[in-house]
């Protein structure tokens, strides 16, 4: 096994993606077994998280003047996020066997995955009380199995919650407030494909 990179991809986003996405993080480390005392503090990155898009609101009918100053809280929430991705990356790393799956439990990415997810996968609350919507791009003949776990590290506990030749699935019966992690494969004519990256989300 070999050490991960943690990465962020940030670059190309606007800023409305960037505070989303930023805020994902924050939702996927609170709580996380494997991040005990983040570096910097969640309340930190989401202090520059509020102060971006305070600074983007007023740009929106503002001057130069207003445009540079959210540029200012971008680039501080990106800096403060690097650093979270350092701290990440230590942490993943103690472990290589794991590392991968602890580092994508923050909701960050990493370079060169092992194992390379099926296009688009997605996982979204529906709205409903304990329920998701798994989605991932159609592949031609492919056949969809889909799983999840409470494991943080994403190495035990996983159970089979759907089979089919759809490329969405609804789970239903979750428990509310839970943290679960999911992920998903193809099988063609040649077999499985190797499992997506693992997604997690915190059940309305």
């Amino acid at each position: 096994m070999k050490k991960v990179v943690v990465v962020l991809k940030l670059a190309k986003l606007p800023v409305p993606q960037k505070i989303a996405k930023a805020r994902f993080i924050v939702t996927s480390i609170t709580g996380n077994v494997s991040f005990i005392t983040p570096s910097p503090a969640l309340a930190v990155i989401t202090t520059n998280i509020n102060a971006l898009e305070t600074a983007y609101i007023v740009a929106q009918n503002g001057g130069v003047d207003d445009t540079a100053n959210m540029h200012a809280k971008e680039f501080l929430l990106e800096v403060s996020l690097k650093s979270l991705a350092a701290y990440v990356e230590g942490i993943a790393n103690t472990n290589l066997i794991t590392a991968e799956a602890v580092a994508l439990s923050s909701g960050m990415n990493v370079k060169n995955p092992a194992t390379p997810s099926p296009r688009d996968f997605n996982v979204k609350p529906t709205g409903n009380p304990g329920e998701v919507k798994l989605s991932t791009k159609h592949e031609d003949r492919a056949t969809y199995i889909w799983q999840m776990t409470n494991d943080p590290l994403g190495v035990t506990g996983w159970i089979t919650i759907g089979q089919a030749t759809q490329a969405s699935l609804i789970k239903t019966g979750l428990t509310s407030g839970t943290r679960y992690y999911f992920r998903v494969a193809a099988v063609g004519k040649d077999g499985q494909e190797p499992w997506s990256n693992i997604i997690n989300t915190i059940v309305l």
